[in-house]
């Protein structure tokens, strides 16, 4: 009974981090997909270095604020017309295109 509780618990845990991974290649498919988006609005030719600036802005902090307000901040600044509410449209929209990407994939 304990072999079978622990490959169960195993079991579980592999998924768990499978679920993880997943989520964290989703995500950062969609912020390289967003910076690329928000360089070539705000004019920049650097997109690597320019990517780079969003990675480290989302790993001060889990979640997307940082890289929301990173990449809003850029595109204000660079007096590219567009609000908060649109950015977040655009970020959710990436990120099923990235889910799907992934998925398809492979």
């Amino acid at each position: 009974m304990k072999g079978i509780i622990n490959e169960r618990e195993e079991a579980l845990e592999k998924e768990y981090i499978m679920k993880l991974e997943r989520s964290f290649h989703i995500q950062a498919r969609r912020d390289r997909m967003l910076a690329r988006w928000a360089a070539e609005l705000i004019g920049r030719n650097d997109f690597d270095v320019y990517f780079d600036e969003v990675i480290s802005a989302g790993l001060l902090e889990s979640g997307d604020e940082n890289v929301f307000r990173k990449v809003l901040d850029d595109l204000q600044y660079a007096d590219v017309a567009i609000d908060a509410h649109a950015v977040r449209e655009k970020m959710k929209r990436l990120l099923r295109e990235a889910a799907s990407s992934l998925d398809s994939a492979g």
